[in-house]
């Protein structure tokens, strides 16, 4: 292993980096803006944030993946000129080879090195006694767990003793119990700079998991992605967290992220950031959070008549703190809520909801999602096709083109599903083709309406 020692030159250094999507110079679409971050060695560094924020594409741009639109990016002080040599990356979807198996999974983190076989051997030994796959060498990734499985991507990152290891939400495919004991022990690992890494570097959407590993806390705000806050972790490891101090931070995160996710103000553009009108960088669209439209009206119809706390109203629901964030930001969207302060109470229209009939709901939704620049966009594009309605494979092109740091599969499905409630759209997934509602559909008996929406 090789060995070091301690400097104040950053492994990694991110300079004013910014990033943009799209085609064409006049259809780019920012995702990141000035972005600036170090990480020194021996630092834990979570990437925290709603959907949308970058946070995946910082850690790409980091591992010399993706290169920025602009800024700079510098790997031991000197500029980094293609993928970063001191990087190994663990995935959320484990990206092993089924035909492999554990060991041979393992080893290909090797396959460039200059160790004989012997030394492959005995780093082989070390890191998968580290990560419990002893005896589990010889077996095929089909035969595993998710947890085991993630356990092989970890051993694969770790036995090339990477500068930095960056872990890209690794936990989320997980059940609880298996998520909690892999983050146990990637904590245990990291609190040991003795153990294969310098430093490591994780994307994480969870406010608790964040806070119980990282020593400094990346909160980023979305659209375009933007460091908000860096929060520094001043307790020590191991650390409990059900003690005062850990929830007081979680608190605190909790705070700003609120903030980051429900502020609706946006930075003023710069004199040489000129948007024309119509332009797909309009400010106006917004993306839409990847919720249901049964988790907003679940939400819009338990709230009270008075001012709630959001992070209180987080916990009685049992729902993770960013999660149910989305679904917040999701009905205020819409217009049902409206996020004051750190508190989520009921506009006029998430009142009149409440005491609407099935019916009435359903033209409340109607003319509140057209009021919605992105559902305004593909009504026009209905209206303005030959046959009025429009392929799954142009609404995809639109999509990718307005949001390009969304996917647009899975904003496309959101899209159709909160379209169907307030039958704006419908849309036959067998001839993949989406077409506005008829006005006469407006108030029919829901029996009438399940045969055309597939509900």
């Amino acid at each position: 292993m090789t060995t070091s020692t301690a400097t104040t030159e950053p492994i990694v250094e991110l300079i004013g980096v910014e990033m943009r999507f799209g085609e064409g110079d006049d259809q780019k679409m920012k995702v990141l803006e000035d972005i600036n971050l170090k990480i020194q060695e021996h630092d834990v560094m979570a990437l925290l944030g709603p959907s949308g924020c970058g946070k995946s594409t910082i850690m790409r741009i980091l591992t010399g993946l993706i290169k920025p639109t602009s800024g700079l990016v510098k790997y031991m002080g000197k500029p980094m000129p293609s993928v970063n040599p001191g990087v190994a990356m663990v995935f959320q979807n484990f990206a092993l080879f089924p035909w492999l198996s554990v060991r041979e999974n393992i080893l290909l983190g090797l396959e460039n090195s200059t160790y004989s076989q012997e030394e492959k051997e005995q780093h082989f030994q070390k890191i998968i006694e580290m990560v419990g796959l002893d005896g589990y060498g010889d077996v095929l990734p089909k035969e595993l767990s998710g947890g085991m499985k993630q356990r092989v991507g970890i051993a694969r990152a770790l036995i090339m003793e990477p500068q930095i290891l960056c872990m890209d939400e690794p936990f989320s495919a997980l059940d609880v119990l298996t998520g909690e004991t892999l983050r146990n022990e990637i904590g245990r690992i990291a609190m040991d700079s003795t153990l294969g890494f310098k430093s490591l570097v994780i994307v994480t959407h969870n406010i608790a998991e964040a806070v119980y590993l990282a020593r400094n806390i990346v909160v980023l705000a979305a659209h375009p992605g933007r460091v908000q806050k860096i929060v520094h972790n001043p307790l020590p490891y191991p650390r409990d967290s059900a003690s005062p101090a850990f929830q007081q931070l979680v608190s605190q995160i909790h705070g700003i992220l609120t903030n980051s996710v429900l502020d609706d103000g946006e930075p003023p553009a710069t004199e040489t950031e000129v948007v024309s009108p119509g332009s797909v960088q309009d400010d106006a669209y917004e993306p839409i959070p990847n919720v249901t439209m049964g988790e907003v009206m679940g939400l819009v119809q338990m709230l009270k008549p008075e001012p709630e706390n959001l992070f209180a109203l987080a916990t009685r629901l049992k729902k993770d703190f960013s999660t149910f964030l989305s679904v917040v930001k999701a009905a205020e969207l819409i217009d049902l809520v409206e996020t004051p302060g750190q508190t989520v109470r009921l506009t006029a229209s998430g009142i009149a909801f409440q005491k609407a009939d099935v019916k009435n709901r359903k033209r409340l939704i109607h003319d509140l999602l057209l009021a919605l620049k992105i559902f305004k966009h593909l009504a026009d594009r209905i209206d303005q096709s030959e046959n009025k309605e429009i392929t799954e494979e142009e609404a995809l092109h639109d999509l990718a083109q307005i949001f390009p740091n969304e996917r647009p599969k899975i904003l496309f499905k959101n899209l159709v599903g909160w379209a169907r409630y307030g039958e704006l759209f419908s849309f036959d997934p067998r001839t993949a083709i989406l077409k506005k509602f008829e006005k006469t559909y407006l108030g029919k008996p829901p029996a009438s309406r399940l045969k055309e929406t597939g509900a």
